[in-house]
C-alpha cells in the first residue's frame, strides 16, 4: 500500500511511536531492575518478591477491567482516549520514581515496612500504567480505518517501544553505576526523559471514534467475555510471554552465572536490539503467509532456540549471545503482533455486539503484558527460592550455589521452551480469525441488517 493513501501523516505516526518509546523506558526500567532492587537494596527474599508480583497481578485482575470501563464510559471534549494519556504522561513517571525512592532509608527499617512500601508503590505503579497503556493502544484503532495502515502503525509502535527498551537497558545500568547505586536519582533522570517523549502523543488525532451510547457494565463484560478469539489469544500469549523470564533473570545471569555484572547490558541488548528488525518484517510476513502463520512460526522459533540454548549450556558465552540475538527477532514478532490480533478482535466484537470497546479490549493486552512479566518473574523468583537463592542487603555480593546457578539457566531456557510450546498449541488450536473469516462475518452481518430493514415484521416473529 502506498504511503500516499495513508490517513495519518508521517509526523503524526512518529509522534505516536515516540510515546511508546518513553513508556517502554519506564516499563523496562521497572521490569528489569525491580527484582534486583528489591533483593539487593531492600533485602527482600526471592520468595517475598515473587509473592508481591503475584498479589499485584491478582489485584490487576480486578483493577484493570474497572479502569478500562471508566475509560470506555468517559466522554471528554478532548477525545475518547487522549485526555487519559495526556494526563498519565506525567503520573506514571512520578509513580516510577516512588517505586525506587528511599532505598537507603528503607534498608534500615523493619522488614514488614520494607515489604509494605514495596507492595503499595508497585501496585500503584501498575494501576497507573494500565491507564497509560490501554487507551494509548486504543488510539491506533481510531487514527485510521485502513487495515493495512493500521497493521503498519502497530508494527512500528513496537519499534518505538523497542527503542525505549534499548535505551533503558543500556543507559540504566550505566547510570546506576556512575551514580554509585543511587537508584532514586537514576529513576528521576530516566523518568524525566521518558515523560518528555510520552508527551508527543498530543499531536495524534482521533479521526474515527464510533459515536454510540455509553455502554452499560453488563454490555461491556458480555462483549469481552463473549469474544472467544480474544480470550484464547490472551491465554496463548500469557504462556508464550510468561515463560520468557529473561527480563527478570538477565541481571542475575550476568552476575551469578557468568560472574560479571557488567555483562547485563550486553545480554539485555542482545535480547531486544535485534527484535527491532521484526517491525519491518511483520508486515511482510502478514502479506506473504498471513497473521496466524507469522505468529506461529515466530513462537515455534522461540521454542526451538530456547531448547538449543539450554542444551549447549553456559560454558560458551559467545554461543549464548549469538543464540539470544537470533531468538530476539522471533521474540520481537511475538511482542509486536498482539496489538494487531487484538485490533481484529475489536472488529469481531463489534460485528457480534454492535459495540466498539477499544479501551476495554486493549486492557486485556495490558493485563496480559503485566501478567507475563510478573507471573514469569514470580515463577522464576519462586523457583530460585526453592533451589536456595541467597538474597543480599545494601548491594553486598553473595556467591550463589551451583544448584541456584543451574536453576537460573533452567528457568531462563527450558522454562521458556516449555511455556512457548504450550502457548503455541493453544493458539493454533483455538485462534481462527483470519482476514477472510472477518470479512465474511462483516458481509453476513451486513446482509442480516439489510434483511431486517426490509422485513422488520418477519424478524420480529
Amino acid at each position: 500500500m502506498s504511503n500516499s493513501n495513508y490517513e495519518t501523516s508521517f509526523r503524526e505516526r512518529v509522534s505516536y511511536y515516540t510515546f511508546f518509546t518513553g513508556q517502554n523506558i519506564i516499563f523496562m526500567f521497572v521490569t528489569i531492575f525491580i527484582s534486583i532492587y528489591y533483593t539487593s537494596v531492600l533485602g527482600l527474599s526471592a520468595g517475598t518478591v515473587g509473592i508481591i508480583f503475584l498479589l499485584a497481578r491478582v489485584w490487576d485482575a480486578v483493577n484493570d477491567p474497572i479502569l478500562s470501563v471508566l475509560v470506555e464510559r468517559s466522554r471528554f471534549k478532548g477525545g475518547k482516549f487522549k485526555p487519559w494519556v495526556n494526563a498519565i504522561a506525567w503520573a506514571v513517571p512520578l509513580a516510577t520514581v516512588l517505586v525506587f525512592a528511599f532505598g537507603d532509608y528503607l534498608a534500615e527499617q523493619p522488614m514488614w515496612l520494607r515489604i509494605v512500601y514495596a507492595f503499595i508503590t508497585y501496585v500503584g505503579w501498575g494501576m497507573l500504567y494500565t491507564v497509560s497503556d490501554a487507551p494509548a493502544y486504543a488510539i491506533g484503532t481510531v487514527m485510521t480505518n485502513n487495515k493495512d495502515e493500521r497493521n503498519v502503525i502497530y508494527s512500528f509502535v513496537r519499534f518505538g517501544g523497542f527503542v525505549g527498551m534499548v535505551i533503558a537497558m543500556i543507559s540504566a545500568p550505566w547510570l546506576v553505576e556512575k551514580l554509585g547505586g543511587k537508584w532514586t536519582l537514576a529513576a528521576v533522570i530516566m523518568c524525566f526523559t521518558a515523560m518528555l517523549l510520552m508527551l508527543t502523543i498530543r499531536k495524534v488525532k482521533e479521526r474515527h471514534v464510533v459515536k454510540q451510547e455509553i455502554p452499560s457494565l453488563k454490555q461491556i463484560l458480555g462483549t469481552v467475555t463473549g469474544n472467544k478469539y480474544l480470550l484464547m489469544f490472551i491465554l496463548a500469549f500469557v504462556f508464550i510471554g510468561g515463560s520468557n523470564v529473561a527480563f527478570t533473570l538477565m541481571p542475575y545471569i550476568a552476575r551469578d552465572v557468568f560472574n560479571d555484572p557488567s555483562l547485563s547490558g550486553l545480554f539485555l541488548f542482545a535480547m531486544i536490539g535485534p527484535a527491532m528488525l521484526a517491525s519491518p518484517l511483520v508486515p511482510i510476513g502478514i502479506r506473504k503467509v498471513g497473521k496466524i502463520a507469522t505468529f506461529a512460526w515466530a513462537s515455534a522459533a522461540l521454542c526451538i532456540l530456547s531448547l538449543i540454548t539450554w542444551v549447549i549450556g553456559y560454558e560458551h558465552i559467545e554461543a549464548f549471545v549469538a543464540l539470544t540475538m537470533i531468538k530476539a527477532v522471533a521474540l520481537g514478532v511475538t511482542l509486536i503482533m498482539p496489538s494487531i490480533f487484538i485490533a481484529d478482535c475489536i472488529e469481531y466484537g463489534y460485528i457480534r455486539s454492535g459495540k466498539r470497546l477499544e479501551a476495554v479490549t486493549f486492557a486485556t493486552q495490558t493485563f496480559a503484558n503485566k501478567a507475563t512479566t510478573a507471573v514469569g518473574g514470580a515463577i522464576a523468583m519462586g523457583y530460585l527460592a526453592m533451589v536456595g537463592f541467597i538474597e543480599t542487603t545494601a548491594g553486598n555480593a553473595v556467591q550463589q550455589t551451583p544448584a541456584v546457578i543451574q536453576g537460573m539457566w533452567d528457568a531462563l531456557n527450558l522454562g521458556n521452551a516449555i511455556g512457548a510450546t504450550i502457548g503455541l498449541a493453544i493458539f493454533l488450536y483455538s485462534y481462527k480469525l483470519t482476514d477472510k473469516v472477518l470479512a465474511d462475518l462483516k458481509h453476513d452481518s451486513h446482509d442480516a441488517e439489510e434483511s431486517q430493514q426490509q422485513n422488520p415484521f418477519e424478524t420480529a416473529k
